[in-house]
This record gives structure tokens, sequence and C-alpha cells, in this order.
């Protein structure tokens, strides 16, 4: 047992300090969204959208997606809220940062979210692991825009944060139960690192919610065998898939797969898109993914 967690050990001893320094990059990379309009589009309005259609006809998962977006802020959480039709409802989704970075460092994966009409959040914080940051995010997300914050929730974070998005994840779980559908999304993903409980190993095999999360294939960082212990801990009953981003490093950020996978897996997992299910399940037939192991996989139908 030494030599299995020694080693990921060593490569996160790393992150805290070269995380601090892809943060800058980032911005410079990344401008703040308040400042910034490139990635806002025409708003998709429709008199006649109802609350199960207006996010539907949505195929394009990689690109911009069709609705503008307001960034708001309420004390540390950060808010992309999309401009959707009246009585449209959708999935409330939070982003948890890496060890050192802010929410800026993901402003492209967040603004895309939004773009494709998931109220977005982020939480203030470069130390993200225990998880109840993002319960936090979610609930002032539902009681300030009730009107569209569905009871559907989507849990995305990178390195740390990929980490939390397993934490969130079962945390939600424990709090909310049935009453709300849950799915779970970590980018390369540092399990039991900064500020992650002590029992994050028990905690991902409570997890019932469905998982994804990628390892990237050039990330000396947090690497294959890594994400593959995240895996492992699932229960056996859970449904999961791993994949791996080709040509993805830990830094830079690897927001080209993450705006791809999160959008496609979101829209599967908490709409019931039977098209993004199937284009999810084709993304290790093309060259930027490589399929590394699933269980309890379910159709598209």
């Amino acid at each position: 047992m030494k030599r299995i967690s020694s080693r990921p050990l060593a490569a996160m001893i790393l992150i805290t300090f070269v995380l601090f320094a892809c943060k800058a990059v980032a911005v410079a990379a990344e401008p703040d969204q308040e400042n910034d309009t490139s990635g806002m589009t025409i708003t998709a309005s429709d008199d006649d959208m109802t609350e199960s259609s207006c996010l539907d006809g949505i195929t394009e998962y990689a690109e911009t997606g069709p609705f503008s977006y307001e960034r708001k802020t309420s004390g540390r959480v950060k808010m992309w809220v999309p401009d959707v039709s009246e009585g449209c409802k959708v999935p409330v989704i939070h982003f948890a940062n890496g060890t050192g970075a802010r929410c800026i460092a993901y402003a492209g994966i967040l603004r895309h979210l939004a773009s494709h009409g998931f109220l977005t959040t982020c939480y203030e914080s470069t130390s993200t692991g225990n998880g109840t940051q993002c319960i936090e995010a979610v609930e002032t997300a539902m009681e300030q825009y009730p009107d569209i914050a569905d009871n559907k929730l989507g849990f995305t974070g990178h390195s740390q944060g990929g980490g939390a998005a397993f934490i969130c994840t079962y945390r939600a779980e424990q709090q909310w139960g049935d009453e709300m559908s849950i799915a779970g999304h970590a980018i390369e993903p540092a399990s039991g690192f900064g500020q992650a409980p002590m029992n994050w190993s028990s905690m991902y095999a409570q997890i019932t919610s469905p998982m994804f999360m990628f390892n990237g294939s050039v990330d000396t960082l947090v690497s294959a065998f890594y994400v593959g212990m995240a895996f492992r801990r699932l229960s056996d009953d859970v449904e999961a898939y791993w994949y791996e981003a080709q040509g993805a490093a830990h830094i830079p950020i690897p927001t080209k797969w993450s705006k791809e996978s999160a959008v496609a897996w979101f829209r599967w997992k908490l709409l019931g898109d039977s098209n993004a299910c199937e284009y999810f399940k084709s993304m290790p037939d093309t060259f930027d993914w490589h399929f590394q192991n699933s269980k309890n996989e379910t159709s598209c139908d």
C-alpha cells in the first residue's frame, strides 16, 4: 500500500506550487466575462417553449451554446445566469477550482456551460476539496433564481476540485436524496488531496449518482493511475465512466475536453438527452478521447 499511495502523493505536492502559476496564465488567456462578450450569442427564446423543451435541440456540445448570460456575484459565489425564456427550468452546475486557482482560471468552461443554458456557479476558493462550498453555491443559486433553477444538480471541477466533484455529489445526495437528480463530472481528479475529508474513500463508495471522470494523456501531475484509483473507489453498483483526454496536460487546463464532455454528460444525465448520450459514448471513437473503463453502463434509449 505504501508504494501505491506514495506516487500520487509525490505528484500532488507539486500541484500546490504549479497551479498558482496556472492562475496567472489562465487570467491572461481567459478575460473576465464582465468585460468580455465574445462568448455571448443571441438569446434562444421561443414563446411556445415549455419547461421540458426549453433546452432541446442543442447538438453542438463543443461549440458555444445559443444562450446569452449574465455574471452575478453573491458573497463568494460567482454565478453565470443564462437568459432563458419564461417558464424554462434548467440544471444548476457547480465548478470546483483546483489548488491555488480561482474561478477566473476556469472562465472558459464556466461561460461555455452557461451558454448551453446551465445555471452555472463557482465558489471563490483556492482550496475546494472538502465539498461543502459547492453545496452553499448551489443553494445560493436556487434561492436567488428559483424561477429557472430546476431540481437537477451537476458537480464538476479540476484537480483538487475534481476530487471535490465526487465529494460534492456525495454531500448533495446526503442532503437532498431523491428530491434531486444529480450527476458528477471530474476533470483530472486529485482524490484525497488538499482539504479533502479523511474518509473521502468511503464517501466515494457511497455515491449512487452517475459519475464521469477523465485523465489527461500527458498529465504528469495527476496520472492515469491516480484517476483510476477514484474509479475503483466507487461502488460496483454505480454507473461510472473513465476516459482519457488525448494530448491533455494538467496545465494548461484541459479546457477543450472539459467543455465538450461536460455539456454532453450533463445533457444526458440531467436532461435525458439521448442524442447527448450517443455523442458521449462515441467520443472515444475520435482522436481527442480514449476509453479507459466503465461499469454499469446504461443505454441511450
